[in-house]
């Protein structure tokens, strides 16, 4: 994308994107670590919310607790998934981009009914409903969103999250300006037209990838932005039986390149079943590859992202569509009401 030429910048989603740079670069830590300064230190964290507020930012923090080796315990689960759980011996925080996200509300609303004294919310917008139910709710000064698809706001969320877990291991601490030029250029690289080509002809798009919130989110993404059918592939999944439903008529792309399993990959769908791979690398590979730069393990899962969004942009706007409005998604997915 090129954010100065007006195909681009007419789309509050694309201005939004390239948004995110800015905050990358200013973001403060200080209201995470003075959280989870105040925390029980033993008393495990669930990350939950629903939709974008959830699948990158909490599932990226709990890759990169597992990746450290230590800190607090962070585990991730849907506001759905946890209602009727025990989860008395846990901090419950819960993200929602509007503060008004209905199974979130419903959830935090019964565990305070019931007596929970750890609850603490995230989100972009003061006075919301949210914080009604929590011990505290922190605000993402991310600015407004107009898109119906979240970015950075999924980015602000996802920094917060990290700045919690390093909080008490600053040696993993995000570099915020080598963050800010690499997801720059993650987001200025020019996407080759055989690979929008590939994307666009597609009739479902597969993203295959580690289960950190990368390829899940850019799986929703493409529902929102590009109108395609999505499916998230974690890990090796796309070797261990979904073969038999993929067709040539697919396209799958690799958001974590395993190298060991290129040859397998390579065998089985671009010459086995004529399925053509699209790679997001900072190296290379037999495959169509969307090139980004290498920033390091603890920041490629953003620059991943950045890459990600800027392929279904240029994919979108190859289509015609209108990259702020889809037709039937809706920015608040499921509001609460009151």
């Amino acid at each position: 994308m090129i954010l100065s030429e007006n195909r681009y910048n007419r789309y509050h989603l694309v201005t939004e994107m390239y948004e995110a740079i800015d905050y990358i670069r200013n973001h403060n830590n200080t209201p995470a670590k003075e959280l989870i300064s105040e925390l029980p230190p033993d008393m495990p964290i669930i990350l939950t919310g629903e939709g974008s507020s959830r699948i990158f930012p909490a599932k990226n923090t709990v890759h990169h607790r597992l990746m450290y080796g230590g800190g607090p315990l962070f585990m991730t689960e849907s506001s759905t998934d946890l209602a009727g759980m025990n989860l008395e011996k846990f901090v419950v925080i819960g993200a929602s981009n509007s503060g008004r996200t209905k199974e979130l509300i419903n959830l935090f609303k019964k565990l305070k009914d019931s007596g929970h004294k750890h609850l603490y919310g995230l989100t972009c917008n003061a006075g919301s409903l949210l914080e009604k139910y929590t011990t505290r709710t922190s605000i993402i000064d991310a600015g407004a969103e107009k898109a119906v698809a979240a970015t950075k706001s999924v980015v602000a969320q996802a920094l917060y999250y990290d700045a919690l877990l390093t909080g008490s291991q600053s040696k993993y601490e995000i570099q915020k300006a080598l963050l800010a030029k690499a997801f720059e250029q993650a987001l200025n690289e020019q996407v080759k037209k055989e690979i929008t080509g590939l994307v666009n002809k597609a009739q479902t798009v597969y993203f295959s990838g580690n289960n950190n919130g990368v390829a899940e989110e850019l799986a929703l993404k493409t529902n929102e932005i590009i109108r395609k059918r999505s499916s998230y592939l974690p890990g090796t999944y796309l070797l261990h039986g979904v073969e038999e439903v993929i067709s040539s008529g697919d396209v799958i792309i690799m958001v974590d390149a395993y190298p060991d399993e290129f040859e397998k990959v390579r065998s089985v769908y671009t010459e086995g079943i004529g399925t053509p791979v699209i790679a997001l690398s900072s190296g290379s590979t037999p495959f169509h590859t969307l090139t980004i730069p290498d920033a390091g393990p603890v920041m490629e899962p953003y620059i991943k992202l950045a890459a990600g969004w800027n392929l279904l942009v240029e994919s979108g706007i190859e289509l015609g569509i209108d990259l702020d409005k889809p037709e039937r998604a809706r920015k608040i997915g499921n509001e609460a009401a009151g």
